[in-house]
């Protein structure tokens, strides 16, 4: 099955990840966000591998630029999602896959090779962690868990993202920052956090985990609708429609 076959070269990508040694850092389109030669290799790696899997579809990473061909299937690849974790030695970087439909999200795998953690989900066979079917909680907003950014790579707009984090902190439960989108993501479909709020993130961060949440249960929308699958957006996500819409009203007020 292809979705095997997709686990499989995740699998390989974060042992790349782990083994990886004389680790060279460059900054990209500011200070504060970095790229290493491994975000480098191990998408070549995944650019090759994945093309040669279903011929004739496209390919975006966020190493390289937009791909775009008209094709039908196009995988969307963030080759180390958290790369200031993965030079600092912070054990929450991830691999992501997508597979896109005519811009839907039909698969998904996320994996950690830090934790072992490998979620993965097809569109109408559930989402899993490590083989077992995941589920969002049914916790409401006021006992969730929030996963908040205030846009690291274009601080610009981070006041209001700390507009909107004050807010929300008074209203849930507590509030988490792991430095990798697609990870936090994954936490909602397994039900471990509740929500998500980014206000810069772009189709490699959240494609994989999108096809996850949703077989999982969960929503993940953009500013506008449809989280936007070609350009960066202001992404939600949420275990439940009604959360996710209390969010976006909170954000909007902001924003």
């Amino acid at each position: 099955m292809l979705i095997d076959e997709v686990i499989s070269i995740a699998r390989e990508a974060g042992r790349m990840m782990i083994e990886s040694k004389d680790i060279h850092v460059q900054d990209k389109d500011s200070k504060d966000n970095h790229v290493t030669n491994m975000d480098v290799a191990v998408q070549e790696f995944l650019k090759e591998r994945l093309l040669a899997l279903l011929p004739g579809s496209a390919f975006i990473g966020e190493e390289s630029d937009y791909d775009d061909t008209d094709s039908e299937y196009c995988w969307i690849v963030d080759p180390i999602d958290g790369t200031t974790n993965f030079i600092r030695h912070i054990p929450a970087s991830v691999t992501s896959i997508g597979l896109t439909h005519n811009d839907r999200p039909v698969l998904g795998v996320v994996f950690n090779p830090y934790t072992n953690e490998m979620y993965s989900a097809v569109e109408g066979d559930g989402a899993y962690l490590n083989g077992e079917r995941i589920h969002v909680s049914d916790r409401g907003f006021e006992s969730s868990i929030i996963c908040l950014s205030w846009g690291a790579y274009d601080k610009s707009g981070s006041h209001k993202a700390f507009a909107v984090s004050e807010e929300l902190y008074s209203m849930c439960e507590d509030i988490r920052r792991t430095g990798a989108a697609a990870y936090e993501l994954c936490k909602i479909a397994e039900g471990s956090v509740e929500m998500l709020f980014e206000p810069i993130l772009y189709p490699w961060d959240h494609a994989a985990a999108t096809a996850i949440i949703n077989e999982a249960g969960g929503c993940v929308e953009g500013i506008s609708g449809k989280a936007d699958l070609r350009h960066r957006d202001i992404v939600f996500a949420a275990n439940s429609k009604e959360s996710l819409d209390t969010l976006r009203d909170i954000v909007e007020k902001h924003y």
